[in-house]
């Protein structure tokens, strides 16, 4: 556990050449990450087994939801747009931007620009 104020600057490495996930706590299913993405990088499709929160320090990222194989959002209730809705699943997540979501769901993060975001799971 750390007791002191923590710069952003100091856990990253913004020159590096790829991603960094920096643990910062972590209990049972919950974790708390510092996620550094260089522009166009691209996290591939996953699912949290959490509920997510992202806030966005510096950059920008594209939040896109993939749809469940099985769902036809009319009648299962999950809230996503309709399949045809591609606009609807993407995200555009800007500095100081908050972002939640719900766990179970498929997606992906890109990186529009160098980026870093603290990454909640509860």
């Amino acid at each position: 556990m750390l007791y002191r104020p923590i710069e952003i600057d100091e856990l990253i490495n913004t020159k590096e050449n790829s991603r960094e996930i920096i643990d910062l706590m972590e209990n049972n299913a919950s974790h708390l990450k510092i996620v550094s993405l260089k522009k166009h990088e691209i996290i591939e499709p996953h699912m949290s087994h959490t509920d997510v929160c992202i806030f966005i320090i510096d950059g920008e990222i594209e939040l896109t939801f993939t749809l469940d194989d099985n769902c036809t959002c009319q009648a299962c209730g999950c809230d996503m747009p309709d399949e045809k809705d591609d606009e609807g699943k993407k995200f555009k997540l800007k500095k100081e931007q908050l972002f939640l979501f719900e766990k179970n769901v498929m997606h992906t993060v890109k990186a529009l620009k160098d980026s870093v975001f603290l990454l909640v799971k509860i």
